[in-house]
């Protein structure tokens, strides 16, 4: 009876192990290029440290959320994120600030290099959005940038930035497609601010 009761233990274990468990996707934001577009001459000879992103909790971590109904908060099992939202934001507009050349330098929150501005950046809303039916889904960013003089410690000037997207498939995949569409139409109107803001 021992050895029965041994061997239905073994098998138990044994079939433990042989579970599999369905892949996790992983996705990211594709990089934009900016370097093409002609950018005024204002603020070449001014540097530019970029501080790292303000953001909520949620989006420093790797998990994949969405919301539903407005007050729902969800995370997707099967997907989530290769870096978490607030440093591959911050580092897609560093990049872009870089490829633009709108300044003499662009440095990252982690350099030791003294710049004449700072550029703040706060992200208010980076989501996925499905209707209490989830019939519909859309995604929402909304982005803060502050210009402060480093010297000073005054604002040079502020604005907010927002772009709503439908997805074209109601899954993770839809959603990072629609993020990544409407983060590159904000970096972009951001570009045409900063490039002014030394007129």
């Amino acid at each position: 009876m021992k050895k029965i009761y041994l061997i239905a233990i073994l098998m138990f274990l044994l079939s433990g192990c042989s579970i599999t468990r369905p892949a996790i996707t992983e996705y990211r934001l594709s990089l934009k290029d900016f370097s093409s577009k002609n950018y005024p001459n204002s603020c070449k000879d001014k540097s530019l440290k970029v501080s790292s992103a303000f953001s909520s909790n949620s989006l420093m971590t790797l998990e994949m959320n969405y919301m539903q109904d407005r007050h729902k908060i969800y995370s997707y099992s099967q997907s989530r994120w290769n870096n978490s939202p607030n440093q591959e934001i911050s580092s897609q507009i560093f990049s872009a600030l870089r490829d633009a050349k709108i300044f003499d330098s662009v440095h990252n929150a982690k350099s030791r290099n003294k710049s004449d501005l700072i550029l703040e950046i706060n992200i208010q809303d980076f989501m996925q959005y499905y209707s209490d039916d989830l019939s519909a889904s859309y995604v929402n960013i909304a982005i803060c940038f502050t210009l402060i003089d480093a010297k000073t410690n005054k604002t040079m000037a502020t604005k907010s930035f927002s772009a709503k997207k439908d997805v074209k498939s109601l899954d993770a995949a839809g959603g990072v497609e629609a993020l990544d569409t409407a983060l590159g139409e904000i970096i972009d109107e951001s570009l045409d601010f900063l490039s002014g803001v030394c007129l």
